[in-house]
């Protein structure tokens, strides 16, 4: 039998904890981080927008899911959840680009794996693994040299934001594409091609493993450790446009750049197991 400890969990809304786009999942069989993708329309559905409907809908599935599921079987049953949604709805947005989208990083503790869906963190006994959005590093450091070169730069307004929005939205065409260099994996009704999707299977040793969304920039070894990390870009570089670069710095008015969400674990196995 695997021991899994959760050690401590945080979860902390940009705007508001009651508007957070990222949910916490823990159960006996799963702990996850789901991460709703920021939205990007003025869409919502009984006050709550398509991140967090994404994000909630994922978590109650994975909450739903049988401990032996895999991960084929999860992204299956979201699909139908999607689907189900925009069968009872009148949705006005185009689903590609403003539709439901979430990411997630997730435990199985009856595989003793961890799944990796999109650019939510893992940090797996202090080492980092990432799985970022090959379209957002380049809009990143597009939104950083149009924020150096423009004299809004230091108003409160974001042109840089404002110029890459549009990329943004067109750059989701590679959506669970596995056919472009451009393509990335997302929870938003789709099939997700397997190469697309990182499956990491851990050792019989005990782990030390931290969960997060990107509203930390990186996932540290603990919740500590991780505030410390988002405290320093907050203080020296609020905008994301410099040392940590992002598709969006802090609004005016908020508390953070995005919501963020973490939860650290141990996993061993029993001392009879071999």
């Amino acid at each position: 039998m695997v021991s899994v400890q959760v050690q401590e969990a945080f979860v902390r809304g940009k705007v508001s904890d009651e508007k957070c786009e990222d949910t916490i999942v823990n159960t006996p069989d799963f702990i996850a981080i789901v991460d709703g993708v920021t939205s990007k329309s003025k869409f919502e559905y009984h006050g709550q927008t398509t991140g967090k409907l994404a994000s909630t809908m994922i978590a109650g599935v994975i909450e739903r899911l049988p401990k032996d599921a895999t991960l084929a079987a999860l992204i299956e049953q979201v699909n139908q959840q999607f689907a189900a949604f925009y069968d009872r709805i009148n949705f006005t947005a185009d689903r590609q680009s403003q539709g439901l989208q979430a990411v997630a990083v997730i435990y199985s503790r009856f595989r003793n794996e961890l799944w990796q869906v999109g650019d939510a963190q893992i940090n797996l006994d202090g080492k980092l693994l990432t799985n970022p959005k090959p379209s957002d590093l380049v809009l990143s450091n597009m939104r950083s040299l149009i924020l150096r070169l423009s004299p809004e730069n230091g108003s409160q307004s974001d042109p840089g934001r404002k110029a890459i929005l549009p990329w943004i939205l067109k750059a989701t065409r590679f959506a669970n594409s596995a056919d472009s260099e451009w393509g990335y994996a997302i929870f938003n009704g789709q099939s997700i091609p397997e190469a697309l999707l990182k499956v990491y299977p851990l050792t019989n040793q005990p782990h030390q493993i931290v969960l997060a969304s990107d509203g930390y920039p990186k996932a540290a070894a603990d919740l500590a450790a991780s505030e410390a990390g988002l405290a320093e870009v907050l203080k020296h570089d609020p905008g994301c446009s410099h040392e940590y670069r992002s598709t969006k710095g802090v609004v005016a008015g908020n508390r953070s750049f995005d919501d963020r969400s973490l939860i650290h674990f141990t996993v061993s196995k029993g001392v009879h197991e071999k």
